[in-house]
């Protein structure tokens, strides 16, 4: 199967790391990070979504009031992407998130703790259509931008 998929979505995935891992090195002054790259096998392609990258949990003996990346599930639900962030200990007024291209970024500070996470959404044109916050989870629902059709969702 891996000979089926086109050598330039390897290329672009290595691309992708590499942009990533030298941001990462300019970014954190040494600091650890983790970075997640998510792809997308679809019609014997491989698309790289937008890759994230956050400050690794503090090791053992090391510093607290690091950054931490909260669990974050992303799924599709009747043809919405339905993202769900855990914030435990968060209140909704120390909780922001936007929009950067087809990244959602979620960041929480309440003094405590600190969260921070990109999320790779699908690279269509998105729209908020609803956001809820209870109990230290975040459910934030999009749908297509209204020029867009059901199948466009994935391209």
């Amino acid at each position: 199967m891996i000979d089926k998929i086109p050598d330039e979505d390897f290329r672009a995935l290595t691309d992708y790391l590499k942009s990533m891992v030298l941001r990462a090195l300019e970014d954190t002054e040494d600091k650890p990070v983790a970075i997640g790259v998510r792809l997308l096998v679809r019609d014997g392609h491989c698309h790289v979504l937008p890759p994230t990258w956050a400050p690794a949990h503090p090791i053992d003996g090391e510093e607290s009031g690091e950054i931490s990346e909260p669990v974050v599930e992303v799924m599709e639900v009747d043809g919405r992407i339905v993202v769900t962030a855990e914030l435990p200990g968060m209140s909704r007024e120390h909780v922001r998130t936007w929009q950067e291209g087809s990244t959602l970024v979620i960041n929480a500070l309440d003094g405590l703790r600190r969260y921070r996470r990109a999320v790779a959404l699908p690279e269509v044109p998105l729209e908020v259509e609803a956001t809820s916050f209870r109990n230290g989870v975040l459910d934030i629902s999009f749908g297509l931008k209204s020029d867009m059709e059901a199948g466009d969702l994935y391209g």
